[in-house]
C-alpha cells in the first residue's frame, strides 16, 4: 500500500489509497478511513480534461527540493506537471515560475529558488510525477544551506476528502512498464514489435476525470500487450512489456 504525504493549506498529512472502482475510493488520511463516491458520466466515453481557470484554483507558488551540489529541482508533492513556461539554456531569476503543477485539484507553480540557467528539463507537460523525482536541473545556483521551515502539528478536523494521486511509473528488470494508479486504458499509442524510444507515449490513463500521458522509460521492442482500451487497471499492474 502506497504513502502519500501531502502538504495542504500548510498542513502535513499523510494518505494512502486502502480501495479503487470505477464506482468509489477508500482513502485513509493520517488514520481515519474515508470512502469516496465517484460519480459515473452519462457519455459513454470517458471526458477529456477541459481545463477552466474559474474551476481550478491557483495556490501560492511551492517550495522545491533543491540540492545545491547539483542543481536539481525536485516535485514538492505528487501531482500532473500542467505547463512549462521556460526552455533549457533560458536565464530565470529568483521567484520565477519555472514548472506549474496540479494536485489536489489545485494549479501551483514551482519557483526558481535563485537567479540560474536552466541546465536541463526532466520532464513534460502532462508527466506524472511523485514527490522527490526530479524535474529540472539549474546551473549556477549560490552555494548556501536552505532555510528550514518549522514543522506544524496536522489538525484533525475539516480534513479534505483527497483524490488518489500520482505515483511513478516503475520498471522491473524484465522491462515491464507497470500502472503507475488506478485507473482506466483510454488509448494505447503502440503496437506489438513497434520499436519505441525513451521519452515515447505509451498509453493514455484516466484517473479521477484526469487523462494522463504514461511515457516509456527506456528503448526497446514491444514483445506483449497487457491491456486494451476501456480496461481498468490497479497500481503496479503490467500494461506493456518490451525487449532489446
Amino acid at each position: 500500500m502506497k504513502t502519500y504525504k501531502l502538504i495542504i493549506n500548510g498542513e502535513r498529512y499523510e494518505a494512502s489509497v486502502l480501495e479503487y472502482s470505477s464506482s468509489h475510493a477508500k482513502i485513509n488520511i493520517n488514520g481515519h478511513d474515508y470512502m469516496i463516491q465517484i460519480e459515473q458520466d452519462r457519455a459513454t466515453e470517458a471526458p477529456k480534461l477541459e481545463r477552466h481557470e474559474k474551476d481550478t484554483p491557483t495556490a501560492p507558488s511551492l517550495s522545491s527540493g533543491v540540492d545545491l551540489s547539483s542543481g536539481e529541482v525536485r516535485a514538492p508533492l505528487p501531482g500532473v506537471i500542467i505547463s512549462i513556461p521556460v526552455r533549457e539554456g533560458d536565464l530565470v531569476k529568483k521567484g520565477q515560475a519555472i514548472l506549474i503543477i496540479e494536485a489536489m485539484k489545485m494549479e501551483s507553480e514551482i519557483a526558481s529558488p535563485d537567479d540560474a540557467k536552466i541546465a536541463k528539463i526532466l520532464v513534460k507537460e502532462r508527466s506524472l510525477v511523485q514527490e522527490g523525482d526530479v524535474l529540472i536541473i539549474l546551473e549556477g545556483l549560490e552555494q548556501k544551506e536552505p532555510q528550514k521551515q518549522p514543522r506544524k502539528a496536522p489538525k484533525q478536523q475539516n480534513i479534505p476528502m483527497a483524490p488518489p494521486t500520482a505515483a511513478p511509473v516503475e520498471h522491473s528488470g524484465d522491462k515491464i512498464l507497470r500502472a503507475p494508479l488506478p485507473g482506466a486504458i483510454i488509448d494505447v499509442a503502440v503496437k506489438v514489435g513497434q520499436a519505441v524510444h525513451e521519452g515515447d507515449v505509451a498509453l493514455i490513463l484516466e484517473a479521477m476525470k484526469m487523462e494522463s500521458d504514461i511515457h516509456f522509460e527506456s528503448k526497446g521492442k514491444v514483445k506483449k500487450i497487457y491491456i486494451s482500451r476501456g480496461d481498468i487497471v490497479q497500481e503496479g499492474d503490467p500494461l506493456i512489456e518490451l525487449e532489446d
